[in-house]
């Protein structure tokens, strides 16, 4: 008799190979870890015999950022069957004097891809600064005591909360919210400015009293009386 050909079943997914499935433990682990999404694929696969310093770049590519020892030795324990503290934190060092990794610009305690573009992170929020009136003399920098005059509104209803006369603080020395810091900066004596705050840099959730709800973005008009370098 005439044999018959088997013919191929067809699928429209692709089957994980027995090898390839992970075990329930394994699914719960990763679908737990905040520094992955277990439903992104992973750009690259890793070697077959991998060594650390694999492992370390390929968690790097998950995580998609310059990323510190710690969050390389997590995603390595979430992705790559490996927990090794010590031996990562080794591989990671020798792929600096290797210059198969590079520190990112903005700390050396973070780690990336050498060769590689650095990725940009989202820029967060900033204060917006219209100039009323120009100032004379030298500008306020980091670290200037500065003394002004200003007035505090609610941005959505126009509200004022506050004003003060001479009010006095250093620049940049953590005494008035982040937003009130960055908003005297590049002005001059005599000049004046109105500087629109986000709430995260104002005061935040909590808000401050009856007069701040939580979450309020505000507005200063500012005059800068004096500075002293």
């Amino acid at each position: 008799p005439t044999s018959r050909r088997r013919q191929p079943r067809t699928t429209f997914f692709s089957e994980p190979s027995r090898a390839g499935r992970m075990s329930p433990k394994r699914k719960r682990d990763t679908a737990s870890s905040p520094l992955v999404d277990p439903l992104t694929s992973p750009p690259a696969k890793l070697p077959k015999k991998p060594s650390v310093l694999d492992r370390v770049l390929y968690a790097l590519r998950i995580l998609k950022l310059p990323s510190s020892a710690q969050a390389i030795i997590k995603t390595c324990a979430a992705h790559c069957d490996y927990a090794d503290a010590a031996k990562i934190r080794k591989a990671i060092k020798s792929g600096l004097a290797s210059h198969a990794l590079q520190t990112a610009p903005e700390s050396a305690a973070k780690f990336w891809i050498a060769g590689e573009p650095i990725p940009q992170t989202a820029a967060g929020p900033a204060v917006a600064i219209e100039d009323t009136k120009e100032g004379k003399g030298a500008a306020v920098e980091k670290g200037d005591e500065v003394f002004i005059d200003y007035e505090l509104f609610l941005k959505e209803t126009g509200g004022k909360v506050e004003g003060a006369k001479r009010f006095g603080f250093v620049q940049g020395g953590g005494e008035v919210i982040k937003g009130m810091d960055a908003g005297v900066l590049g002005l001059k004596v005599g000049g004046k400015r109105t500087v629109n705050v986000p709430w995260q840099l104002g005061y935040g959730n909590r808000g401050s009293g009856p007069d701040v709800p939580p979450c309020s973005d505000l507005t200063f008009k500012i005059t800068l009386v004096d500075i002293k370098k």
